[in-house]
C-alpha cells in the first residue's frame, strides 16, 4: 500500500482534476488558441462528442495550466520592471474566416520595446509560453529565432484580428496590426518563452545552464493567417456535410509527429481510433457509415 503522504497527494490531485474537467472541454466554438489543433478532434467536439479518455489526475493537468497562467503574470511584471510597456492585456479580438466564421481570442498583450533595446523602437503582439525542458531546448537558439509553429499561428491570428472588447471601447473595430502606438512602428509577433524547470543543455561535465527566459520575434503574413483560419471552415464544412476529417498522418505537425495521437494527449483518442463507440448519435452515424 502507498504511504499516507502518497495517498493524501492522490486525493488532492483527484479533487483538482475533477473540478477542472467536469465539463470536458466545454461547448465548441472557434477560438484562436485552437488554430493548430487536430481538425478531427475539433470536428468531434463540434458534433458534441464528450471525452472518451479523461486525463488521469496524477498528471496534474490543472496545476500545469495554472502554473502557466501564473508565469504569464510574472513575466509581464518582469517586462514592466525592465521599462517595457505592456498594453491591451487579455484583450478580446475576433478574426473572420473565408466562410464568415468568427474566431475569438484573448491576447496576452502588446509590448512596446524602448528604442535603445534589442528589437527596440517597435511594438509587438506578445504571447508568453511556459515550456518544459524538451520544448525549451527546441526553441532556444542564441543566433536565430525558432519559435514553435503553433505559437506563430496563434499570435499571427491575433495580429490579423479585430478588437472586440468592452474594456477597450476606443479600439473596437480596429485590426490589431493597424493599432497606433505613439513613437513606435509595428514589428510583428513576439513569443516570450519561460523555462518551467532549470534549463540546461548537455550532460555530465558538459552540462551548461541556459537563460531562464528566451524571446523569439517573427513577422506577420496576412496570407498565412488566411490559410491558418481554414481549419475552422474545414471543421464547419464537415459538420454541415455530416462527415469528418481523416486521422492525421503521424508526421503532421498537428499531432506533434504522432505524439498527440495517444490517450495521454488526446481526450477523444479511443473514439477517434474506433476503440469505443461514440456517444453522440450523429457522430456515430458518420463514423460507422
Amino acid at each position: 500500500m502507498s504511504s499516507e503522504g502518497r495517498q493524501l497527494a492522490d486525493i488532492i490531485l483527484k479533487h483538482s482534476s475533477d473540478k477542472a474537467t467536469k465539463n470536458d472541454d466545454g461547448k465548441y466554438y472557434p477560438r484562436t488558441s485552437a488554430v493548430s489543433r487536430c481538425p478531427r478532434d475539433m470536428a468531434m467536439h463540434r458534433y458534441g462528442e464528450p471525452w472518451s479518455d479523461r486525463p488521469e489526475s496524477k498528471w496534474g493537468t490543472q496545476f500545469r495550466f495554472d502554473m502557466g497562467h501564473d508565469t504569464e503574470s510574472r513575466v509581464i511584471d518582469a517586462l514592466e520592471a525592465a521599462n517595457i510597456t505592456v498594453m491591451c492585456q487579455q484583450m478580446t479580438v475576433d478574426a473572420t474566416t473565408s466562410m464568415g466564421l468568427k474566431v475569438t481570442g484573448h491576447m496576452d498583450g502588446i509590448v512596446a520595446i524602448p528604442h535603445e533595446y534589442a528589437y527596440g523602437g517597435k511594438w509587438y503582439v506578445m504571447d508568453v509560453k511556459s515550456a518544459g525542458p524538451f520544448i525549451y531546448r527546441r526553441v532556444f537558439d542564441e543566433y536565430e529565432n525558432k519559435p514553435k509553429n503553433e505559437h506563430i499561428m496563434q499570435v499571427s491570428v491575433y495580429a490579423e484580428s479585430v478588437v472586440n472588447d468592452e474594456k477597450f471601447p476606443e479600439l473596437n473595430g480596429v485590426k490589431v496590426s493597424d493599432l497606433h502606438v505613439d513613437g513606435y512602428e509595428f514589428g510583428g509577433g513576439l513569443i516570450i518563452y519561460i523555462a518551467i524547470d532549470r534549463p540546461t543543455v548537455g550532460y555530465g561535465e558538459k552540462k551548461k545552464d541556459m537563460p531562464k527566459l528566451h524571446v523569439c520575434q517573427f513577422d506577420i503574413d496576412s496570407l498565412d493567417v488566411e490559410m491558418f483560419l481554414d481549419v475552422f471552415d474545414e471543421v464547419e464544412m464537415n459538420f454541415n456535410e455530416k462527415s469528418i476529417p481523416g486521422i492525421p498522418d503521424k508526421n503532421d505537425d498537428v499531432v506533434w509527429g504522432g505524439i498527440r495521437c495517444s490517450k495521454r494527449w488526446c481526450n477523444r483518442y479511443s473514439v477517434c481510433q474506433g476503440l469505443v463507440e461514440p456517444k453522440n448519435k450523429e457522430l456515430s452515424e458518420v463514423l460507422n457509415g
